[in-house]
């Protein structure tokens, strides 16, 4: 069970306001003795409608009080000369007045209009409450895979690439972790043009060996490539979108021994 999915149904104001029925009103008492969180929800909520309910009460007019009163003094009608005249009993229909006191249509009105509120306000809540867990989860992930980084970095041996003759002040690093994992940073290289990519070179027993593309459409400051093994240096050259067999000699930027 979604425990905030749970909360966010509105099972728990209709609990607090009688609204639910008693096998719902079981499943929620059972879920409250297993989980504090629903269980101070339910006391949230009640405690917000308690106080809704003090905030919005409307006091009956006072002159009510003393009119009521003085029609019930049946001693003031009373003479006390004269004769006693029996009175004939008439049985008069009794009319029912099913008007609704004006202040009580307006509590009504005022409490439907809170709980509304009420329930607004419990929705948000329950909304901030999950975007906190998704930052958090999402902030979880970063941590998790810079500590992976750190500690990738660590066991790795960095490589410096440095500007050949053409591109003297261009820089990157290579880090080759003990696993054979290869990382590429650039540092300065500027951005490819339209329809070209940088391609990541090793040289094992003299030969180029394609380590992969480097993508301009990650963030992140370190991109994983291929991995190898054996290698003796690594470059950096300028080829065609999707990368080239072989690399141009003339569109090499960077380049770094072992």
């Amino acid at each position: 069970m979604d425990i905030k999915t749970y909360i966010s149904s509105g099972v728990i104001e209709n609990y607090v306001l009688g609204n639910i029925s008693q096998e719902e009103s079981s499943i929620l008492e059972c879920v409250m003795q297993n989980n504090s969180e629903v269980q101070t929800a339910v006391a949230e909520y009640q405690l917000i409608l308690e106080e809704l309910a003090t905030k919005t009460a409307i006091q009956p007019p006072s002159h009510i009080k003393a009119e009521l009163l003085k029609k019930l003094d049946f001693n003031s009608n009373l003479e006390t000369s004269g004769k006693i005249i029996p009175m004939v009993k008439k049985e008069i229909p009794a009319k029912i007045s099913t008007a609704i006191p004006t202040w009580m249509m307006a509590a009504s009105v005022a409490l439907l209009f809170g709980l509304g509120y009420l329930g607004y306000e419990v929705n948000s809540k329950n909304q901030q409450l999950d975007t906190i867990a998704q930052n958090n989860t999402t902030l979880s992930a970063k941590v998790s895979s810079l500590e992976e980084m750190n500690n990738l970095m660590k066991n790795s041996a960095k490589i410096e690439l440095k500007g050949v003759e053409n591109h003297p002040d261009l820089l990157a690093d290579v880090y080759w972790h003990t696993s054979k994992r290869v990382f590429l940073e650039m540092k300065n290289l500027p951005a490819a043009p339209t329809g070209k990519q940088y391609q990541l070179w090793a040289i094992v027993e003299g030969k180029p060996v394609d380590m992969g593309m480097y993508s301009t459409d990650k963030d992140a400051g370190f991109q994983e490539m291929k991995s190898v093994e054996n290698a003796q240096a690594f470059a950096i050259t300028l080829e065609k979108a999707g990368g080239n067999p072989t690399p141009t000699m003339e569109e090499m930027y960077v380049m770094g021994t072992i």
